[in-house]
């Protein structure tokens, strides 16, 4: 067998722009206009369409973009603009396309062979393939005589049901521990039923924790009645299972009160041995700092998270201030004691940050390519919750807050084409084969929207946790596509053909 050049994918138009694109106004249920304000999208086709900023406001001086009559009527052709206007505006309120292969290996086989019936003749079980973002990556190929086929990351949709700010864990023996918000379906929207229980799931494979497998571990490993005459939930959120130090802990938040379910703080469960699933549980309490007079957990605080880097424990979290929601870090010196300052790294100042609430929580951390990546989740929790980014250099010192870079559009949101609404509070972990990074997400299947009514999309049980797949660029920034999207434009560029050499 012989490799040679990549096969250019016959690629949908939307993903072949030449020298122009078409950009319209459209409207929204959730927001009243003001001057000078257009919620844009673009299209390269005039048929696929995708929202800038979000699907949020953009506040568009005459000067960066000529707008034409047609565009302010909401002409749903739209107006054509060049494509270095697109990507200006694109710099700052991002690209919310769909990541696609663009291209593949060529697979060759000797001349006169025929390979079902030629022992000496072998087919790669991996090949290249290139995608729209300028990422390249071997994939797992299935071979029926030379037709191959190949395949896609294929995880259940949703992964878990009934489960927000979803957390997944790969250990180092393999194993996979699951950890999320748990909501009852059974009793939705009514508060004191929902957040009751810290729940650990295990498996060997990613795809065995999926719901009805068969194949998985469960352990309730904390509980707490509803507080206050049983009226009120005692909000035990975004637990987090975490490795440190040689030992197992568990992060989560629940209020410190018995008469108030909003005084919440960060807190921390050790396990009393090696194995999480069968060893017992004990409280730590709340997390704790050294620093006399600091602001950490003196407020609002939830969403606590851990990474080690060049030889540091480090602690996210975040927490509210004047009823701001910011994200803040710190180092630890042990897995419930933070040592240094607190830091704030990121406070809500965008539209996509403000709705309903402003907002930043729900800190992850993934590296890559010489740098730390930060992903945060913004805004209220409903149809227009969304995530944000900042990085920084790997060797810069984390803990100075002008070592990040925070991005100022929204880098995963709601998307109605696929029937994804919500997007956020993730983390990362690899797959099964460790060759692929993935996004583990909680997303909705409904779009609504706080002020229907007494709709309360906290106590809403419709968040399910999903499984994406990272798309690192040539630029080596993450892209996570379109919640729901194929890794192909087309069912039949997965398909593939050995030639003849």
């Amino acid at each position: 067998m012989e490799s040679k050049l990549m096969r250019q994918l016959p690629m949908a138009d939307f993903l072949c722009p030449k020298s122009i694109a078409y950009i319209r106004s459209h409207t929204v249920t959730w927001e009243l206009p003001s001057d000078n304000c257009y919620y844009l999208e673009y299209s390269y086709n005039r048929l696929d369409w995708f929202a800038l900023n979000g699907g949020n406001s953009i506040l568009l001086p005459q000067e960066d973009l000529p707008l034409t009559p047609e565009l302010q009527c909401h002409d749903t052709s739209g107006s054509e603009i060049s494509i270095s206007t697109l990507k200006n505006l694109q710099s700052r309120y991002g690209a919310p396309e769909p990541v696609y292969m663009a291209a593949v290996e060529r697979v060759f086989v000797p001349a006169g062979t025929e390979c079902m019936q030629c022992q000496d003749v072998s087919l790669p079980e991996r090949i290249t393939v290139a995608y729209t973002n300028g990422m390249t990556e071997e994939r797992p190929v299935t071979w029926d005589g030379t037709t191959g086929k190949i395949r896609t990351p294929d995880y259940a949709a949703p992964l878990i049901s009934h489960r927000a700010d979803p957390y997944i864990h790969k250990h180092t023996d393999g194993k996979y521990y699951f950890m999320a918000s748990h909501t009852d379906a059974g009793h939705n929207l009514d508060g004191k039923y929902q957040y009751l229980y810290l729940i650990l799931r295990c498996a060997d494979t990613l795809e065995d924790l999926t719901d009805n497998s068969g194949r998985y571990e469960e352990k309730i490993i904390y509980e707490r009645k509803p507080i206050n005459n049983g009226t009120m939930s005692p909000h035990l959120w975004a637990p987090e299972i975490h490795y440190i130090q040689g030992g197992w802990f568990v992060y989560y938040t629940t209020t410190i009160s018995d008469e108030s379910s909003w005084r919440i703080r960060p807190h921390c469960l050790a396990c009393t041995g090696q194995d999480p699933m069968k060893d017992a549980w004990i409280e730590k309490g709340p997390i704790k700092t050294t620093i006399e007079g600091d602001i950490a957990f003196t407020d609002f605080s939830l969403d606590h998270t851990h990474f080690h880097h060049n030889g540091e424990d480090y602690f996210l979290w975040a927490q509210k201030t004047n009823n701001i929601s910011d994200i803040f870090i710190a180092r630890l010196s042990n897995p419930w004691t933070i040592c240094t300052p607190s830091v704030k790294l990121t406070t809500p100042e965008y539209n996509w940050e403000l709705h309903g609430f402003p907002v930043n929580e729900g800190p992850a951390v993934i590296k890559h390519g010489g740098k730390v990546f930060l992903t945060f989740s913004a805004s209220g929790t409903d149809a227009l919750y969304c995530v944000g980014l900042l990085y920084a250099d790997e060797s810069s010192d984390l803990l100075n807050a002008d070592s990040w870079t925070k991005l100022p559009y929204p880098i995963f949101q709601s998307s109605p084409a696929t029937g994804y609404y919500g997007l956020g509070h993730n983390s990362f972990t690899k797959s099964t084969d460790d060759s692929e990074d993935l996004i583990i997400y909680h997303g909705r299947q409904e779009e609504r929207y706080l002020g229907e009514g007494d709709y309360q999309p906290l106590y809403d049980a419709g968040r399910n946790a999903y499984v994406g797949k990272v798309f690192w660029g040539s630029d080596g920034m993450p892209s996570f596509s379109v919640p729901g999207a194929s890794i192909a434009a087309r069912e039949e560029d997965l398909v593939i053909e050995a030639e003849i050499n």
